[in-house]
Formats: structure tokens, C-alpha cells, sequence
């Protein structure tokens, strides 16, 4: 595209329109100085470049001077690093205490030269590879497994949730798709929804009860969900069914869940006597519903779900009937039979503990009024049973909540619409990136059950950054043709109240290609089990700033030191080779 003669090279001017293209206006006579160094052969006795000296100049741009004065600390004039000098660089820079062994192997993976990987020394070219290869991330390589405790009771896990899964628009006259389930259990999702409704010919449909929103069958979505469940994780998928649909219908449900999941359901015919685990129900869907009692028949009646979103909707054109606060609706005792965790209405922290149900649900306004007026009930009833979370209707246009006030709580499904891909879902995907991205983590030791005495404030930490580099840094989408642009990146803490906080660096005007700015930035952060750190790459503008990616983490999944990290797209995919680059220290406070 570049060579727009077709001579199989490239003169000056054609380098420069590349360079635009690849979003790097840099100083023309920076430019002509490296030009003339890699033209060694005056090809048509003119100064251009053919594929050979090309490769040259590419090298003489892409050259990262920050990444080489941090290897000249430790070259002692030498060029090369010994093994001994990189275990020195480890231990002083990484916090890692590397043994000799380990410090050749890595000499033998990342030294490009032969001669050099048989001299077991490292140049500046191999050490910037190393410094660029996944374990040496900002997110620590162990937790992109699984390593967390997975036998303690389910209501001990965050668990990665999506509301009103099967929408891909708004909440009222978007199109539901069952790919849209396909798209959320890929990402980690662990408990989807699906708002289930009478359908023509006997087959239940799933669409946005009392809206304009499009339907699909019933049927489908389990044959999809059936199909990905474990593909992203081993661990148990939670259908959370809310049931609009006629006893009839309901049978017609069962039948379904039955023939189409077979033994892949938990649905224990008994209670259990201890709530089960996530590594006890590996490769399980589990329904979660309305129960009726064992003793009771298809023609008893059961209560509808208190927490009847569709009915929530505020919407002009399509209004839902009222109903009073003692409506109810018989329950099919075939599809009662398909529940394995029994769902109840909140009625108080008290009575939803000793109803012998193991999930509630709570709307975004009554449980931020219940954290606000009764945090200790909030976190007490958590540790009890599992409470989940969801979207206000008013939220019509499908946007998040802030689900950090929940997670702290211990609310562990805390429920979000998976197709708005805005900060809330950005710092779910963060928070879920650990433990292996299985769906699962591990609530904090002091909000659980067993370890109350547990004090959140004893481990207080200083992280302090270095923003030392952005490297290709891309266009936002919308941008103009030819314009370059002026990143700058703001680092935000999101946890407890106290915690939350944020900072940005200077704008780098006309470099996205590879801006510097050695800024310091520190956080005292008195919950760090809590906190998410989320960094966030814009194109400044005089109107409004523009989005170019960003990247969230665990604050306890940062590895300390010199570390990259990857640029994510706001659909949570890796912009390629748009890489940040950080040195990190995290003390005692």
C-alpha cells in the first residue's frame, strides 16, 4: 500500500505517508537522519529503500531507549548482560529472586543471536523481548490459572453474571439473540438469565416481558447454553429463570431442561445437607427458580418471583398489568423438580436467612439503599446464601451500575448487561481475569462465614507507578483521516469509598506511535482485597476526549517491576501491539 509506484521500494515521502498510517508523526528530520542511514545502496540513484534496507529502518524506529537505559543500569559498559547481571536486574527491579538456572533458560528463550545464547549472555534486543513475553505482564502469570481454594461453599464466590443475557440492544425494542448467550458464557459468564414466556404453539419463548424486544425459543437458548457452557470454564453454569409461563408451558420447560441437558443438570431430588461447591458441581448447568415444597402437586400453588423484573420496565407504549402484593401462579411440579437452587423472595435479612432458600434477588436501588442503611445485615446475609444483583428498569437503554458497592458488600451475582461495553463491564472483566478466568473468585477472607474476625484493615499498601512509555497506540474509530493523536492515560482505584480515587499524566501531543512520559503517580489503598485498578488510554481533545482502550486487574494480581501491559478495545479484545509500559512498587503503608 505504500509503494505507490510499484518500484519495489520506498522514497522518503512514501515512508512518511507510511509513518501517518501507522500513527506516528514524528520529526521529519529525525526521520531523514535514520532514512539515509539505512539507504546504503541509492537504488535508480535516488534515496529510497528496498526491502532489505526497509527491514533496517524499521528496527532503527522501533527501537525502545527507555528498555535500554533500563538495560544499561546492570551492563556494566558491556553491551550484554551476563546471567548474573540478569538475576541481579529480577531481584533489585522485578522483586523475583531468580536462580542461575532459570536465568539461562530465560538467555536461551528470548537471546535472538546464536553465538550470544551459546556465550548464555543477553543483548538489548533479547531483553526486550523478554520484557514484552507474557510471564513478564503486569498481570501475574499465576493467575491466569486456576489456584484459588474451589471446595468451599458456593455462597463464598463472586461469580461472573449477566442480566437479561439474550438482549444485544436496548431493553425495549432491541433484538434477543441466542448468540448473545454464546457471546456471554465465552467471556466467562457463569449465570445468565433467561425471562421465560407462553409462546404460540405450546413452546415457551425468552424475550423482555411487556416491551417491543424480539423472541426466541426457549429451546434454542438451552441447546446453545448446553453447547458452551464449559468451553471458557469446567465450572457450573446458574440459569437464572424467571417464570412467566403457564403451568402447561411450564411442563413443556421441563421437559427441555431435561431431554436437552440431561446429566448435565443438578437437580438433587433432596436437599442437600451442605451447600455444594463449585468443584462439586463441575460440568453442571443448575436451574435456579421457584420450588415447591417436595409434598406438594402440580396443582398446588406457588409464588411468582418477587423479583419480577419485566414489570419493573417503565415504558409508554407497552405497559405490564398491576398485580397485587399476594399474586400468585401455579407452579409446574415437573419443572419445580428441575430447580436445583431455590430462589426466594427478599422479605428481610432475618426471614430471607431461615426461609431455607439458597438465592435472593435484589434490584440496584433497594440493595445500594439496603448497603447504605445495613451493610453488616448485607454482608451477614451472604454469607448465608447467595444474593444477586440486577440492573433498575429505568435503565431502558441498557446501562450498567456501579457493581463495585456490591462486590464489596459480598454480593457475589452481581448481575450486568454483558452488550454494554462501558466501565462497569470493563472492571467486571478485570475483576474476572483472575483465578484463570474460570468465573469463580474466592470472596475475601472477612466476608466469610467461617472468618468474621477478620479485620479488612490490616494490610494497608502504597502502590506507586511509573508511566514510563506507550508503544502504537491506535486511532480512535471515528478519527479523521491523517490526524495523529494526543494520548494521555488516567490510572483510577476502585474499591471501598475511602480507596477511590484517580489521577492522569500529561498529554503527549502528536505521538501515538511510541510516547514517553517517566510520570509518577502513588495510591494508598486501605482495602486492597477490594480494589481494581483500571488504566485508561485517551486521545485528547478540545470538545471531548476519545476513548482509545484501557486495561483492569486485581490490584493483588499486579506483578511488581518493569511490566507491559496490552491495550484492550471496549469490547475487551487486545488492540495488536498497542502495549503500555509501567514500573510498579507496591510497600506497607
Amino acid at each position: 500500500m505504500a509503494d505507490k509506484n510499484n518500484d519495489r521500494s520506498l522514497d522518503f515521502e512514501e515512508i512518511l505517508k507510511l509513518l501517518k498510517q501507522l500513527n506516528a508523526d514524528m520529526d521529519k528530520k529525525y526521520v531523514l537522519e535514520l532514512f539515509n542511514k539505512a539507504d546504503t545502496t541509492k537504488t535508480h540513484g535516488k534515496p529510497v529503500l528496498d526491502a532489505e534496507e526497509f527491514v533496517r529502518f524499521y528496527h532503527m524506529l522501533t527501537e525502545r531507549p527507555e528498555i535500554d537505559e533500563i538495560f544499561m543500569k546492570y551492563d556494566d559498559g558491556k553491551g550484554y548482560w551476563t546471567f548474573s547481571d540478569l538475576c541481579k536486574f529480577f531481584y533489585h527491579e522485578q522483586k523475583l529472586d531468580l536462580t542461575e538456572d532459570q536465568s539461562k533458560e530465560l538467555i536461551a528463550a528470548f537471546e535472538p543471536q546464536k553465538q550470544l545464547q551459546l556465550e548464555e549472555h543477553l543483548s538489548p534486543i533479547g531483553f526486550r523481548t523478554l520484557l514484552a513475553s507474557n510471564d513478564q505482564q503486569l498481570f501475574n502469570p499465576i493467575h491466569k490459572r486456576v489456584y484459588q481454594d474451589m471446595t468451599q461453599p458456593i455462597i463464598n464466590y463472586y461469580i461472573s453474571s449477566s442480566h437479561n443475557t439474550y438482549l444485544t440492544d436496548d431493553q425495549l425494542r432491541g433484538p434477543s439473540r441466542v448468540e448473545a448467550y454464546i457471546t456471554a458464557l465465552s467471556r466467562g459468564c457463569r449465570c445468565v438469565e433467561l425471562d421465560c414466556w407462553d409462546g404460540p404453539d405450546e413452546e415457551p419463548v425468552i424475550y423482555h416481558g411487556y416491551t417491543l424486544t424480539s423472541k426466541i425459543f426457549f429451546r434454542d437458548v438451552l441447546s446453545a447454553i448446553k453447547d458452551y457452557a464449559f468451553q471458557s470454564s469446567p465450572y457450573p453454569v446458574i440459569l437464572s429463570i424467571e417464570n412467566h409461563c403457564s403451568v402447561k408451558q411450564q411442563t413443556v420447560m421441563a421437559t427441555y431442561i431435561r431431554s436437552i441437558f440431561g446429566d448435565l443438570l443438578y437437580a438433587p431430588e433432596e436437599t442437600p445437607n451442605r451447600i455444594p461447591s463449585p468443584h462439586d458441581l463441575m460440568g453442571k448447568i443448575v436451574i435456579k427458580g421457584k420450588k415447591l415444597p417436595n409434598n406438594l402437586s402440580n396443582t398446588d400453588e406457588g409464588e411468582v418471583s418477587d423479583e419480577d423484573e419485566a414489570a419493573d420496565v417503565s415504558n409508554e407504549s407497552v405497559k405490564p398489568p398491576k398485580k397485587d402484593s399476594g399474586h400468585k401462579i401455579k407452579l409446574s411440579q415437573e419443572f419445580s423438580a428441575c430447580v436445583g437452587f431455590k430462589a426466594v423472595g427478599f422479605k428481610g435479612v432475618e426471614e430471607s436467612i431461615n426461609s431455607k432458600g439458597i438465592f435472593v434477588s435484589l434490584g440496584e436501588n433497594k440493595a445500594l439503599k439496603l448497603i447504605d442503611n445495613d451493610r453488616d445485615g448485607v454482608i451477614k446475609l451472604n454469607q448465608h446464601m447467595l444474593v444477586r444483583t440486577y440492573p433498575a428498569g429505568s435503565r431502558t437503554d441498557s446501562s450498567n451500575y456501579n457493581p463495585v458497592p456490591m462486590w464489596n458488600a459480598g454480593c457475589q451475582v452481581v448481575a450486568l448487561n454483558f452488550q454494554t461495553n462501558s466501565e462497569p463491564m470493563q472492571l467486571l472483566q478485570g475483576k474476572f481475569m483472575d483465578n484463570g478466568g474460570c468465573g469463580y473468585l474466592l470472596k475475601p477472607g472477612f466476608l466469610l462465614s467461617d472468618d468474621r474476625s477478620a479485620s479488612p484493615w490490616t494490610s494497608r499498601k502504597r502502590l506507586s507507578i511509573t508511566i514510563v512509555s506507550g508503544y502504537q497506540l491506535p486511532k480512535p474509530n471515528d478519527s479523521k483521516k491523517g490526524e495523529i493523536i494526543d494520548p494521555f492515560i488516567k490510572i483510577e482505584v476502585h474499591g471501598v469509598k475511602e480507596d477511590t480515587q484517580q489521577c492522569k499524566t500529561s498529554v503527549k501531543e502528536n505521538n501515538g506511535f511510541n510516547p514517553r512520559w517517566d510520570e509518577h503517580v502513588s495510591f494508598v489503598i486501605g482495602q486492597p482485597d477490594h480494589a481494581i485498578i483500571r488504566f485508561v488510554v485517551y486521545d485528547h481533545d478540545r470538545c471531548v476526549d476519545d476513548f482509545i482502550g484501557y486495561f483492569a486487574l486485581p490490584f493483588h494480581s499486579i506483578q511488581e517491576g518493569y511490566r507491559h501491559f496490552s491495550l484492550l478495545n471496549k469490547h475487551g479484545d487486545k488492540i495488536p501491539m498497542a502495549l503500555i509500559l509501567l514500573k510498579v512498587e507496591i510497600k506497607e503503608a
